[in-house]
């Protein structure tokens, strides 16, 4: 049996607290799928969604860290409702601003009345891992397991929400206002101009393309289907074929529209113009065969500014099939 890790990219740190915690208990490195971390992810050269479909179907234990972002992520959702079709073991875990009262939770698929737990409930932590016990080989050394879930408490203190409250603005006061004569600009709005992105920054320009709407909707939609499957390199040239498979795959899955599909080959070629990707595997004839996101852009891909995934959001949601609500379900699974 293996244990699952069914998460939003977005909360991909708390993933990788519990990863770090269950290997020092005990848990095996083989044991774990956790596909926001390359070293227990998707082997190379598997089909990202027959790779998913085939484990949940060898019912592993499945963690579901659940959060707001998990309910707003169709991929996640997914993932629970095939994991759930099969019966697997499972636990659910919630981030520690998680309302339990939330619709989406309270109207799920999981039972709500299900015991759950906070993940920095140092008490509930424990338990979980005695529950682990039954079906993994779990260190029997109590003040290893004690002093490695105290030290997983404190690295969860370290980790910050994904939406913080937003703070009224203070109105200033006219006296603090300064204008600068030869510019005929308030301090206030040179100091905003001072952290907006620098022109030359392929990141910052990068960005700007989403914010200032350059981008169009195929375009914005591999950047999302960059970030929902973790594809850090795309198939090109002979292969490109392959890649398009993969992208009808999720296009299915997500009810998305076929617009990247059909116009793959010329996103990539806006993003090649864009100087946006770089050639990262070559074939014999030395013509390119796999493109990637130039590293500048890929370090940052998952932790986009809000602006720019409302705006990534809004095509999606204009995308959609109009049986988006009823996702059709083939060979018992929501995919």
């Amino acid at each position: 049996m293996k244990i699952f890790i069914s998460h939003s990219s977005k909360n991909k740190d708390f993933g990788n607290a519990l990863v770090e915690l269950l290997r020092k208990v005990g848990i095996k490195e083989n044991e774990i799928i956790f596909t926001s971390n390359i070293a227990y992810g998707i082997p190379v050269g598997q089909n990202i969604f027959n790779w998913l479909k085939s484990q949940i179907t060898e019912k592993p234990f499945v963690i579901y860290l659940l959060s707001e972002e998990y309910y707003e992520s169709i991929a996640c959702l997914n993932e629970m409702g095939a994991a759930w079709i099969v019966e697997n073991e499972h636990a659910a875990i919630f981030t520690p601003n998680f309302n339990l009262s939330s619709k989406e939770f309270q109207s799920g698929v999981l039972d709500p009345r299900e015991i759950g737990f906070h993940i920095n409930d140092e008490e509930r932590v424990l338990s979980f891992i005695e529950l682990l016990s039954r079906n993994f080989e779990i260190t029997t050394n109590a003040v290893l397991i004690s002093q490695s879930i105290k030290k997983f408490i404190q690295e969860l203190e370290n980790i910050k929400p994904i939406k913080s409250i937003k703070k009224v603005p203070e109105k200033p006061e006219s006296s603090k206002i300064v204008t600068d004569t030869s510019t005929e600009k308030t301090v206030v709005q040179r100091k905003k101009e001072h952290i907006l992105p620098k022109d030359n920054d392929l990141y910052s320009k990068f960005i700007k393309a989403i914010t200032n709407k350059k981008m169009r909707d195929d375009e914005l939609l591999l950047i999302h289907y960059i970030k929902e499957t973790g594809r850090s390199k795309l198939m090109t040239g002979w292969q490109e074929n392959k890649e398009i498979l993969f992208i009808v795959e999720w296009e299915k899955i997500n009810n998305i529209k076929e617009i990247l599909s059909q116009n793959y080959p010329s996103v990539l070629n806006r993003f090649e113009l864009r100087g946006f990707t770089e050639v990262s595997e070559i074939t014999s004839s030395n013509k390119p065969k796999e493109v990637k996101l130039k590293d500048e852009i890929a370090t940052n891909i998952l932790d986009l500014p809000e602006d720019a995934v409302k705006i990534i959001d809004e095509v999606i949601e204009r995308n959609f099939h109009e049986y988006a609500d009823e996702p059709e379900i083939e060979n018992g699974f929501p995919f």
